[in-house]
Formats: C-alpha cells, structure tokens, sequence
C-alpha cells in the first residue's frame, strides 16, 4: 500500500508520494521495501504528472517502464483529460497483445480473490452450523449452505453497474473465452457439481464486467495542464488489467480548477484514513463506529422510556413501532446527510486557504500530510505499510513540471553522464524527436 496527496489551486498542482511497497510471495510472506518510484513526469510536450498506487505492474510489466516509453512518444493534449484517455488506450493497446498466458493470468488474478470470498463465506456457515446445538438434518442443511450463499452473491452482484472499459463496450465472451473462464474457476475449485460449477462461471463472468473493484487493482492519478488549461485539471482511475481485448477502468476523481468552479482542492489517495481526519475530522472508520454506537445506544434509550410508561400492550407495540422508525430516520440522516454536513465544513475552511497558497507551500503541505499516514504506520501495530523517502512534484504552467524532493539510487554528483543524457533526450523530444528519461 500507500500514501499518495494531490493538491490543486488555480496557480498549481502539487503531488507527493512515499516510497513504500510491499512484496508477497505466496499466500502470507511479505516483504516491505521503502525505495519504489510512485511518481513521474508523463510527458514531454505538456506539464503533466502521474501517480501510480497499489498494483506497480500492468500485464506482467513494470508501470515505470511502460510510462517512460509512453512519456518518449506521446503527442501534445489540449486537456489532461485527452492525455489520461489516451494513455489508457496506450495501455489498452499494450496490454491487447499480450501473450495469451498472460491474458489468463490477468483474467485469473480479478476472479480469484472472489472465489476465495465465496469459499472463506461457505466455510464459515459450516462452522457457524457445527458450532450451534441443533443438528436436526444437518446433512440437508450443509448441502443447502453452498447454494445460499451463492444467492446472496448474485444479489450483490445485480446491484453493481456495468464496468467501464477502453473503446466504450465491454469485451465479447464468446464461446471460447467462456471455456477460458470455466478453466480458470475449475482450477481455482474443482467439483463434479455440474450445477454448481456453472454458477460460479456466471459469477466469474459477472466479476470480470461489472464495476466491481479488486484487490489487485492500480490506482492512476494523472494530473496537470493541457494546451487549453489556464487552471489545473486532475483525473484518476483504478484499472484492472486487459479482459481479453479490452482495458477495464473505473474513474474516481475529476476535477477541473476553474473561476466558476472549484478553486481548490485537496484529495488523498489509497491509506488516506489520516488525511481525512485531518481534512475531515472524520474518516470512514470513525463513521462507522459512531453509526454503531448509535445503533446500539439509540434502541437502549427507547427499551428504558418503554418500560417505565404504564399503557395496553397495543399501545406499547404501537409506540415501539413509530420509535423504530424514528431510529431508522436517524440513522439514515446521519449516515447521509450529518456526517456529509461535517465533512463540507471542515473540507471547506482548509480548502478556502489552499486556493491562495503560493506553490512552496503546495509542496510542503503535500509532503506533511504524506508524513502524517506514514508517521501513524509507524507508530501502529501491523506493518510499516507507509514510508520511506517521499518525492514531491509542483505543476504549474510557468515552470512545467518540477521536482521539489526526489530521490535516487545513485549519487546524481557521480553519474555526470547521466544528467547530461537525459539533458540532451529532454531536448531532443521537446524539439519533436524521441527519447527516453527514466
């Protein structure tokens, strides 16, 4: 995991990012290294950056690489938005001709983590059943619990929106990529249940088209100035990998700087718990432990006045059910509207002095809120899943893009011929040759 900020007012954009990732081999063994590149200049010809976060390959090849080439050959954009567009079909395209183990790897790599949840869900209803005193048919009831637990799978499934893929369709599951699917869940659960397996390769088919974002997935952050933008403009994505011939994508965040519009911003990306406090006063967990609590006082409080009131029993049903209801009323105000309320408020005051703030000041805000997730890691029980040096990036129309804290594996003072290299590549592609800069 990490700790990725962008932040953005009408004069700049600011992006910061630590270094830290972590490597699994296996299913438990994992190994934390603080050195990786998250951030990078995108492009040549326009001053533009783009963040990388959670998965740091694409079809088996590493994001770095595959950047530096697309920053060597990409054309000029009058908006950031071309630019991210064009990049996913530049990843589209790559990731199309992959060789066909590949495909199945990727294919592989977002239904797995499914069937897994859906076995972990099955394995629990068996112990949860073995655990309570009624053995009364039991081996009806374990026969049963597979197939209950698929429908509450499909039930999930039918409330999420169709994916978003390059070229605007999803991908054709003919005959032989379906056959290509039931490989895949065949080898991930072998059964003689015909019924069964067919089920699961619906399901599977479902997780690889619908808006349904897995554990593998990278997160993209592209963000600065086209030909045409006076102000900054930021778009971010997850993508999951290429589904036979077609990248799947979902967008996360657009937003444009504008006069009329919005004039600031601030947005943290993958662990960003600590920057939402900070932002917010709240983040998603302290949500969900107030909703709890209020769930579980609220009933308490009403349990009480109940008993102490003298009345029929049908009058007691009667003002148990309104009671209800009016909890219900609470607990939704609160989970869509209150804590919204306080989220505004708060975002509000920080982002009104973002919007005057010069661009050294972008830059250290944007590493100070980096540091505070990775501080809250290291002081947290678990691992250090935040750390590391943290580069940090200004983007402005001026200067272009501008490394304010960057760092390397190498001593820059040793390598003259490096910096005179990527001098003369820098020129050269400017000028409308190719190149590369790592």
């Amino acid at each position: 995991m990490t700790a990725e900020i962008a932040i953005l007012n009408k004069l700049a954009v600011a992006l910061a990012t630590d270094s830290a990732v972590t490597i699994t081999a296996g299913d438990e063994e994992q190994k934390i290294y603080d050195s990786a590149d998250k951030l990078f200049d995108l492009s040549f010809k326009n001053p533009m950056g783009i963040m990388i976060y959670n998965g740091m390959q694409f079809m088996q090849a590493p994001l770095q690489t595959l950047i530096s080439e697309y920053r060597s050959n990409c054309r000029s954009f009058e908006t950031v938005r071309e630019a991210a567009d064009d990049f996913l079909r530049y990843l589209n395209d790559w990731g199309a001709d992959s060789p066909a183990y590949v495909i199945k790897s990727a294919i592989e790599t977002i239904i797995q983590p499914g069937l897994d949840q859906i076995r972990a869900r099955i394995q629990k209803k068996h112990k949860e059943l073995f655990e309570s005193d009624d053995f009364a048919e039991l081996q009806q009831r374990l026969e049963a619990i597979p197939g209950d637990v698929l429908d509450v799978v499909d039930t999930i499934l039918a409330k999420a929106n169709p994916s978003a893929f390059v070229g605007g369709t999803p991908p054709e599951i003919d005959t032989d990529r379906l056959s290509l699917i039931r490989q895949i869940v065949t080898e991930n659960w072998p059964s003689d249940d015909a019924e069964f397996l067919d089920r699961l390769v619906a399901i599977a088919v479902n997780l690889l088209l619908l808006d349904i974002t897995s554990p593998t997935h990278t997160g993209i952050v592209i963000a600065g100035f086209g030909t045409a933008e006076k102000f900054p403009t930021l778009v971010s994505f997850t993508i999951e990998g290429v589904i036979f011939d077609k990248l799947k994508f979902s967008e996360t965040n657009f937003v444009d700087i504008d006069r009329n519009g919005e004039r600031a911003r601030v947005i943290p990306f993958a662990q960003k718990e600590m920057v939402e406090r900070f932002l917010y006063g709240l983040d998603s967990e302290i949500e969900r432990q107030i909703t709890v609590w209020c769930k579980e006082a609220v009933p308490e409080i009403r349990n009480q006045i109940l008993e102490s009131l003298d009345m029929t029993d049908e009058d007691k049903n009667s003002l148990t059910q309104e009671a209800q209801d009016a909890e219900d009323a609470f607990i939704d105000d609160l989970k869509n509207k209150r804590f919204e309320e306080i989220r505004t408020s708060s975002r509000t005051a920080i982002e009104g002095m973002v919007e005057f703030m010069p661009k050294p000041e972008l830059a250290r805000m944007a590493e100070a809120l980096v540091n505070l997730t990775s501080i809250k890691r290291r002081v947290s029980r678990g691992m250090e899943t935040v750390g590391g040096p943290i580069d940090v990036a200004v983007i402005s129309r001026t200067e272009g893009f501008i490394w304010v804290k960057r760092k390397h594996y190498f001593s820059t003072e040793l390598n003259p011929r490096y910096v005179s290299r990527i001098s003369m590549k820098t020129t050269r592609n400017e000028d409308g040759s190719n190149g590369q800069e790592s």
